[in-house]
Protein backbone atom coordinates (compact mmCIF):
# COMPACT_ATOMS: atom_id res chain seq x y z
CA UNK A 1 0.00 0.00 0.00
CA UNK A 2 1.47 3.37 -0.91
CA UNK A 3 2.36 5.38 2.17
CA UNK A 4 2.97 8.94 1.16
CA UNK A 5 5.10 9.95 4.10
CA UNK A 6 8.13 7.70 4.08
CA UNK A 7 11.65 8.73 3.08
CA UNK A 8 11.64 6.70 -0.15
CA UNK A 9 8.59 8.67 -1.26
CA UNK A 10 10.64 11.82 -0.63
CA UNK A 11 13.30 10.49 -3.00
CA UNK A 12 10.83 9.45 -5.71
CA UNK A 13 8.91 12.70 -5.37
CA UNK A 14 12.16 14.52 -6.05
CA UNK A 15 12.75 12.39 -9.14
CA UNK A 16 9.32 13.31 -10.46
CA UNK A 17 9.50 16.98 -9.47
CA UNK A 18 6.49 16.69 -7.13
CA UNK A 19 5.68 19.15 -4.38
CA UNK A 20 5.43 17.62 -0.92
CA UNK A 21 2.99 20.20 0.43
CA UNK A 22 0.31 17.53 0.66
CA UNK A 23 1.98 16.05 3.74
CA UNK A 24 -0.03 18.16 6.16
CA UNK A 25 -3.01 16.64 7.92
CA UNK A 26 -6.18 18.46 8.96
CA UNK A 27 -6.98 16.42 12.08
CA UNK A 28 -10.70 15.99 11.51
CA UNK A 29 -13.25 16.28 14.29
CA UNK A 30 -16.92 15.33 14.11
CA UNK A 31 -19.54 18.07 13.85
CA UNK A 32 -20.66 17.20 17.37
CA UNK A 33 -17.12 17.70 18.68
CA UNK A 34 -16.70 20.94 16.75
CA UNK A 35 -19.77 22.39 18.51
CA UNK A 36 -18.61 21.55 22.03
CA UNK A 37 -14.89 22.18 21.70
CA UNK A 38 -12.57 25.08 20.98
CA UNK A 39 -10.04 23.63 18.54
CA UNK A 40 -6.63 25.20 18.07
CA UNK A 41 -4.66 23.87 15.10
CA UNK A 42 -0.94 24.61 15.20
CA UNK A 43 1.24 24.27 12.11
CA UNK A 44 4.52 22.44 12.67
CA UNK A 45 7.37 24.57 11.37
CA UNK A 46 10.91 23.45 10.62
CA UNK A 47 12.74 23.08 13.92
CA UNK A 48 9.54 23.08 16.00
CA UNK A 49 9.28 20.80 19.02
CA UNK A 50 6.15 19.45 20.65
CA UNK A 51 6.87 21.34 23.87
CA UNK A 52 7.13 24.69 22.07
CA UNK A 53 3.99 24.06 20.00
CA UNK A 54 2.04 22.97 23.08
CA UNK A 55 3.12 26.11 24.93
CA UNK A 56 1.97 28.27 22.02
CA UNK A 57 -1.40 26.48 22.16
CA UNK A 58 -1.78 27.35 25.85
CA UNK A 59 -0.82 23.99 27.34
CA UNK A 60 0.92 24.09 30.73
CA UNK A 61 4.51 22.81 30.76
CA UNK A 62 3.70 20.01 33.24
CA UNK A 63 0.74 18.89 31.11
CA UNK A 64 2.81 18.91 27.93
CA UNK A 65 5.43 16.76 29.67
CA UNK A 66 2.76 14.32 30.86
CA UNK A 67 1.30 14.05 27.34
CA UNK A 68 4.75 13.56 25.81
CA UNK A 69 5.56 10.77 28.27
CA UNK A 70 2.22 8.99 27.81
CA UNK A 71 2.23 9.25 24.00
CA UNK A 72 5.74 7.81 23.74
CA UNK A 73 4.30 4.36 24.43
CA UNK A 74 2.56 4.43 21.03
CA UNK A 75 4.18 7.33 19.13
CA UNK A 76 7.09 9.59 20.03
CA UNK A 77 5.95 13.20 19.66
CA UNK A 78 9.61 14.17 19.38
CA UNK A 79 9.32 12.85 15.79
CA UNK A 80 6.62 15.27 14.60
CA UNK A 81 7.10 16.35 10.99
CA UNK A 82 7.30 19.91 9.67
CA UNK A 83 4.41 20.76 7.36
CA UNK A 84 1.79 18.94 9.43
CA UNK A 85 -0.48 20.13 12.25
CA UNK A 86 -1.29 19.27 15.84
CA UNK A 87 -4.85 19.98 16.94
CA UNK A 88 -5.58 20.86 20.59
CA UNK A 89 -9.24 20.58 21.63
CA UNK A 90 -10.42 22.55 24.68
CA UNK A 91 -13.75 22.25 26.47
CA UNK A 92 -15.73 25.42 25.71
CA UNK A 93 -17.26 25.47 29.19
CA UNK A 94 -14.32 24.69 31.48
CA UNK A 95 -11.41 25.66 29.24
CA UNK A 96 -9.69 22.35 30.03
CA UNK A 97 -7.68 20.58 27.35
CA UNK A 98 -9.74 17.51 26.42
CA UNK A 99 -7.61 15.89 23.71
CA UNK A 100 -5.08 16.39 20.97
CA UNK A 101 -4.75 14.83 17.54
CA UNK A 102 -1.76 14.35 15.25
CA UNK A 103 -2.00 12.57 11.92
CA UNK A 104 1.11 10.39 11.66
CA UNK A 105 0.43 9.42 8.07
CA UNK A 106 -2.50 8.76 5.76
CA UNK A 107 -3.34 5.53 7.58
CA UNK A 108 -3.44 6.45 11.26
CA UNK A 109 -3.42 9.28 13.75
CA UNK A 110 -2.37 9.74 17.36
CA UNK A 111 -5.19 10.56 19.78
CA UNK A 112 -4.30 11.65 23.33
CA UNK A 113 -7.34 11.98 25.62
CA UNK A 114 -7.66 13.63 29.02
CA UNK A 115 -8.78 10.98 31.54
CA UNK A 116 -7.89 13.01 34.63
CA UNK A 117 -9.83 12.86 37.88
CA UNK A 118 -10.26 15.74 40.30
CA UNK A 119 -7.10 14.71 42.13
CA UNK A 120 -4.86 13.08 39.50
CA UNK A 121 -3.85 14.30 36.04
CA UNK A 122 -3.92 11.43 33.57
CA UNK A 123 -3.73 11.02 29.80
CA UNK A 124 -4.45 8.09 27.53
CA UNK A 125 -2.72 7.76 24.12
CA UNK A 126 -3.68 5.44 21.28
CA UNK A 127 -3.36 5.11 17.52
CA UNK A 128 -6.60 5.43 15.57
CA UNK A 129 -6.99 4.19 11.99
CA UNK A 130 -8.20 6.92 9.65
CA UNK A 131 -11.46 5.90 8.02
CA UNK A 132 -12.03 6.32 4.30
CA UNK A 133 -14.54 5.29 1.70
CA UNK A 134 -13.04 4.24 -1.61
CA UNK A 135 -13.99 4.03 -5.24
CA UNK A 136 -12.07 2.29 -8.01
CA UNK A 137 -10.74 4.51 -10.78
CA UNK A 138 -8.68 4.02 -13.94
CA UNK A 139 -6.22 6.16 -15.88
CA UNK A 140 -3.84 5.88 -18.80
CA UNK A 141 -1.41 8.11 -20.63
CA UNK A 142 1.47 8.41 -23.05
CA UNK A 143 4.59 10.17 -21.79
CA UNK A 144 5.55 13.41 -23.50
CA UNK A 145 8.15 14.66 -21.04
CA UNK A 146 7.56 12.99 -17.66
CA UNK A 147 5.12 10.78 -15.79
CA UNK A 148 4.29 13.70 -13.49
CA UNK A 149 3.36 16.06 -16.33
CA UNK A 150 1.33 13.37 -18.08
CA UNK A 151 -0.65 12.73 -14.90
CA UNK A 152 -1.28 16.38 -14.03
CA UNK A 153 -2.11 17.39 -17.63
CA UNK A 154 -5.19 15.15 -17.31
CA UNK A 155 -6.29 16.89 -14.13
CA UNK A 156 -5.34 13.86 -12.03
CA UNK A 157 -3.84 14.02 -8.55
CA UNK A 158 -0.05 14.47 -8.78
CA UNK A 159 0.28 11.91 -5.99
CA UNK A 160 -0.89 9.24 -8.43
CA UNK A 161 2.42 9.74 -10.26
CA UNK A 162 4.24 9.18 -6.98
CA UNK A 163 2.21 6.02 -6.24
CA UNK A 164 2.93 4.55 -9.69
CA UNK A 165 6.62 5.39 -9.41
CA UNK A 166 6.80 3.89 -5.93
CA UNK A 167 5.16 0.66 -7.12
CA UNK A 168 7.65 0.16 -9.95
CA UNK A 169 10.69 1.86 -8.40
CA UNK A 170 12.63 -1.42 -8.51
CA UNK A 171 11.99 -1.97 -12.23
CA UNK A 172 12.22 1.56 -13.69
CA UNK A 173 14.57 4.40 -12.77
CA UNK A 174 12.07 7.25 -13.05
CA UNK A 175 14.85 9.83 -12.88
CA UNK A 176 16.73 8.59 -15.93
CA UNK A 177 14.94 5.86 -17.89
CA UNK A 178 11.51 7.32 -18.66
CA UNK A 179 11.33 8.71 -22.21
CA UNK A 180 8.87 10.19 -24.67
CA UNK A 181 6.51 7.54 -26.02
CA UNK A 182 6.49 5.43 -22.85
CA UNK A 183 2.98 4.72 -21.59
CA UNK A 184 1.06 3.59 -18.53
CA UNK A 185 -2.28 2.13 -17.52
CA UNK A 186 -3.40 2.02 -13.90
CA UNK A 187 -6.32 0.84 -11.77
CA UNK A 188 -6.30 2.44 -8.34
CA UNK A 189 -8.34 3.50 -5.33
CA UNK A 190 -9.61 7.02 -4.80
CA UNK A 191 -9.98 7.63 -1.09
CA UNK A 192 -12.67 9.90 0.36
CA UNK A 193 -12.87 11.25 3.87
CA UNK A 194 -16.29 12.32 5.11
CA UNK A 195 -17.41 12.47 1.49
CA UNK A 196 -14.54 14.66 0.29
CA UNK A 197 -11.75 13.33 -1.97
CA UNK A 198 -8.53 13.05 0.02
CA UNK A 199 -5.86 11.12 -1.90
CA UNK A 200 -5.17 8.13 -4.14
CA UNK A 201 -5.07 4.85 -2.23
CA UNK A 202 -3.68 1.47 -3.26
CA UNK A 203 -2.46 0.87 -6.79
CA UNK A 204 -4.44 -2.30 -7.59
CA UNK A 205 -2.88 -2.94 -10.99
CA UNK A 206 -0.39 -1.02 -13.10
CA UNK A 207 1.27 -1.46 -16.46
CA UNK A 208 4.19 0.72 -17.57
CA UNK A 209 5.88 0.36 -20.95
CA UNK A 210 9.42 1.72 -20.94
CA UNK A 211 11.44 1.64 -24.19
CA UNK A 212 9.17 -1.13 -25.44
CA UNK A 213 9.55 -3.28 -22.31
CA UNK A 214 6.42 -3.97 -20.28
CA UNK A 215 6.43 -3.85 -16.48
CA UNK A 216 3.35 -4.88 -14.48
CA UNK A 217 2.36 -5.01 -10.84
CA UNK A 218 -0.73 -6.46 -9.17
CA UNK A 219 -1.60 -5.80 -5.54
CA UNK A 220 -2.23 -8.88 -3.42
CA UNK A 221 -2.24 -9.79 0.25
CA UNK A 222 -3.36 -12.67 2.45
CA UNK A 223 -2.43 -14.19 5.82
CA UNK A 224 0.16 -16.30 3.97
CA UNK A 225 1.45 -13.71 1.47
CA UNK A 226 2.96 -10.35 2.36
CA UNK A 227 0.94 -7.38 1.13
CA UNK A 228 2.56 -5.90 -1.95
CA UNK A 229 2.77 -5.88 -5.72
CA UNK A 230 3.59 -8.95 -7.78
CA UNK A 231 4.33 -9.52 -11.46
CA UNK A 232 2.60 -11.85 -13.94
CA UNK A 233 4.35 -14.90 -12.50
CA UNK A 234 3.64 -14.00 -8.89
CA UNK A 235 7.15 -12.72 -8.13
CA UNK A 236 7.47 -9.65 -5.91
CA UNK A 237 8.23 -6.48 -7.89
CA UNK A 238 9.95 -5.14 -4.78
CA UNK A 239 13.61 -6.03 -4.93
CA UNK A 240 16.30 -5.99 -2.29
CA UNK A 241 17.75 -2.70 -3.60
CA UNK A 242 16.41 0.46 -5.18
CA UNK A 243 17.57 1.39 -8.69
CA UNK A 244 19.27 4.60 -7.51
CA UNK A 245 20.17 6.14 -4.13
CA UNK A 246 19.19 9.73 -4.94
CA UNK A 247 17.67 12.18 -7.39
CA UNK A 248 20.55 13.03 -9.70
CA UNK A 249 21.29 15.26 -12.70
CA UNK A 250 23.43 12.76 -14.59
CA UNK A 251 26.01 10.03 -14.07
CA UNK A 252 29.35 11.85 -14.16
CA UNK A 253 31.46 8.72 -13.99
CA UNK A 254 30.48 5.09 -14.39
CA UNK A 255 31.99 1.79 -13.28
CA UNK A 256 35.34 1.41 -15.06
CA UNK A 257 38.57 -0.56 -14.75
CA UNK A 258 40.53 2.15 -16.59
CA UNK A 259 39.26 5.70 -16.01
CA UNK A 260 41.34 8.89 -16.15
CA UNK A 261 41.32 10.43 -12.67
CA UNK A 262 41.18 14.25 -13.02
CA UNK A 263 42.75 14.80 -9.60
CA UNK A 264 45.52 12.17 -9.69
CA UNK A 265 46.12 12.87 -13.45
CA UNK A 266 46.42 9.19 -14.30
CA UNK A 267 44.31 6.21 -15.32
CA UNK A 268 42.93 4.27 -12.38
CA UNK A 269 40.10 1.89 -11.60
CA UNK A 270 36.76 3.49 -10.73
CA UNK A 271 34.68 0.68 -9.32
CA UNK A 272 31.66 2.74 -8.34
CA UNK A 273 29.09 5.12 -9.78
CA UNK A 274 29.36 8.90 -9.47
CA UNK A 275 26.01 10.72 -9.48
CA UNK A 276 26.24 14.46 -10.12
CA UNK A 277 23.73 16.33 -7.95
CA UNK A 278 23.49 19.67 -6.13
CA UNK A 279 25.16 19.95 -2.74
CA UNK A 280 22.68 19.05 -0.02
CA UNK A 281 20.65 16.59 -2.13
CA UNK A 282 19.36 13.82 0.21
CA UNK A 283 20.89 10.37 -0.34
CA UNK A 284 19.05 7.23 0.76
CA UNK A 285 20.17 3.71 1.46
CA UNK A 286 19.12 1.42 -1.38
CA UNK A 287 18.17 -1.37 1.01
CA UNK A 288 17.56 -2.39 4.62
CA UNK A 289 20.67 -2.94 6.70
CA UNK A 290 23.00 -1.84 9.48
CA UNK A 291 25.42 1.09 9.35
CA UNK A 292 28.96 -0.28 9.77
CA UNK A 293 30.89 2.92 8.98
CA UNK A 294 29.90 6.57 9.35
CA UNK A 295 32.32 9.48 9.28
CA UNK A 296 35.50 10.61 7.57
CA UNK A 297 37.33 8.01 5.49
CA UNK A 298 40.15 9.46 3.37
CA UNK A 299 39.34 9.40 -0.35
CA UNK A 300 35.62 9.05 0.38
CA UNK A 301 35.51 12.11 2.62
CA UNK A 302 32.43 11.96 4.84
CA UNK A 303 30.84 8.61 4.07
CA UNK A 304 28.42 5.92 5.22
CA UNK A 305 28.68 2.17 4.65
CA UNK A 306 25.64 -0.07 5.08
CA UNK A 307 25.81 -3.85 5.48
CA UNK A 308 22.59 -5.29 4.03
CA UNK A 309 23.18 -9.02 4.60
CA UNK A 310 25.98 -11.57 4.47
CA UNK A 311 26.32 -10.97 0.71
CA UNK A 312 25.86 -7.24 0.04
CA UNK A 313 27.00 -3.90 1.41
CA UNK A 314 26.89 -0.42 -0.13
CA UNK A 315 29.03 2.70 0.29
CA UNK A 316 27.96 6.37 -0.04
CA UNK A 317 30.80 8.89 -0.22
CA UNK A 318 31.73 12.61 -0.46
CA UNK A 319 28.84 13.70 1.81
CA UNK A 320 28.58 17.27 3.01
CA UNK A 321 27.06 15.82 6.18
CA UNK A 322 25.56 12.64 7.60
CA UNK A 323 21.84 12.50 8.35
CA UNK A 324 20.69 12.90 11.94
CA UNK A 325 20.71 9.63 13.87
CA UNK A 326 22.97 7.79 11.41
CA UNK A 327 25.92 6.20 13.23
CA UNK A 328 27.66 2.87 13.47
CA UNK A 329 25.14 0.25 14.60
CA UNK A 330 22.05 2.13 13.39
CA UNK A 331 19.46 -0.07 11.67
CA UNK A 332 18.26 1.62 8.48
CA UNK A 333 15.30 0.90 6.23
CA UNK A 334 15.27 0.96 2.44
CA UNK A 335 14.80 4.56 1.31
CA UNK A 336 15.96 6.12 4.59
CA UNK A 337 18.09 9.25 4.23
CA UNK A 338 21.68 8.54 5.35
CA UNK A 339 23.44 11.71 4.22
CA UNK A 340 23.60 14.69 1.89
CA UNK A 341 25.56 15.26 -1.32
CA UNK A 342 28.79 17.20 -0.91
CA UNK A 343 32.36 17.31 -2.21
CA UNK A 344 34.47 16.08 0.71
CA UNK A 345 37.50 13.86 0.26
CA UNK A 346 39.01 13.31 -3.20
CA UNK A 347 36.39 15.15 -5.22
CA UNK A 348 36.25 17.83 -7.94
CA UNK A 349 32.68 18.95 -7.23
CA UNK A 350 29.37 17.99 -5.58
CA UNK A 351 28.41 14.40 -6.33
CA UNK A 352 27.69 11.07 -4.69
CA UNK A 353 30.20 8.25 -5.03
CA UNK A 354 28.21 5.00 -4.74
CA UNK A 355 29.62 1.50 -4.45
CA UNK A 356 28.15 -1.98 -4.14
CA UNK A 357 30.13 -4.82 -2.58
CA UNK A 358 29.30 -8.52 -2.88
CA UNK A 359 31.11 -10.73 -0.38
CA UNK A 360 33.55 -7.85 0.10
CA UNK A 361 34.39 -7.42 -3.60
CA UNK A 362 33.32 -4.39 -5.63
CA UNK A 363 30.70 -5.08 -8.31
CA UNK A 364 28.93 -2.94 -10.91
CA UNK A 365 25.49 -1.99 -9.53
CA UNK A 366 24.11 -1.62 -13.08
CA UNK A 367 24.95 -5.17 -14.12
CA UNK A 368 24.38 -6.94 -10.80
CA UNK A 369 21.31 -9.21 -10.79
CA UNK A 370 19.38 -8.16 -7.69
CA UNK A 371 17.08 -10.78 -6.14
CA UNK A 372 13.39 -9.96 -5.66
CA UNK A 373 11.41 -10.23 -2.45
CA UNK A 374 9.39 -13.31 -1.54
CA UNK A 375 6.92 -14.53 -4.21
CA UNK A 376 3.22 -15.33 -3.79
CA UNK A 377 2.76 -18.18 -1.32
CA UNK A 378 2.04 -21.40 -3.21
CA UNK A 379 -1.28 -21.79 -1.39
CA UNK A 380 -2.36 -18.38 -2.75
CA UNK A 381 -1.40 -18.89 -6.41
CA UNK A 382 -4.91 -19.82 -7.58
CA UNK A 383 -6.44 -16.79 -5.87
CA UNK A 384 -3.69 -14.52 -7.17
CA UNK A 385 -4.06 -15.75 -10.74
CA UNK A 386 -7.82 -15.22 -10.66
CA UNK A 387 -7.37 -11.69 -9.34
CA UNK A 388 -4.61 -10.99 -11.87
CA UNK A 389 -6.74 -12.12 -14.81
CA UNK A 390 -9.58 -9.86 -13.69
CA UNK A 391 -7.33 -6.82 -13.53
CA UNK A 392 -5.40 -7.71 -16.67
CA UNK A 393 -8.65 -7.75 -18.62
CA UNK A 394 -9.59 -4.37 -17.15
CA UNK A 395 -6.16 -2.94 -18.09
CA UNK A 396 -6.63 -4.16 -21.65
CA UNK A 397 -9.98 -2.36 -21.78
CA UNK A 398 -8.60 1.02 -20.70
Amino acid sequence: MPKFLNRRNFLIAGMLGLSLLFLGGNNHFSLEQEESLDIIRKDILTGSTFSVIASEAGVATSTASAILAEAKEVYDLAKIVAGKQIAFAYDKTTGALKELQYEINKEEKLLVTNTSTTSIENWEAKLIPIEYTTEISKAMGVIESSLYETITSQGLDERLALAIAETLAWQVDFAAQVQKGDSFKVIYEKRYREGVYDHPGKILAVEFINAGEKFQGYYFESPETKAGHYDEEGNSVQKVFLKAPLQYKYISSGYSLNRFNPILKKFTRHRGIDYAAPSGTPVVTVGDGTVVQAGWNGYYGIMVKVRHNEMYSTVYGHFSSIAKGIKVGTRVRQGQIVGYVGSTGLSTGPHLHYEMHRFGSLVNPFTETIPPGDPINEADLAAFNAMKEKYRQQLNEI
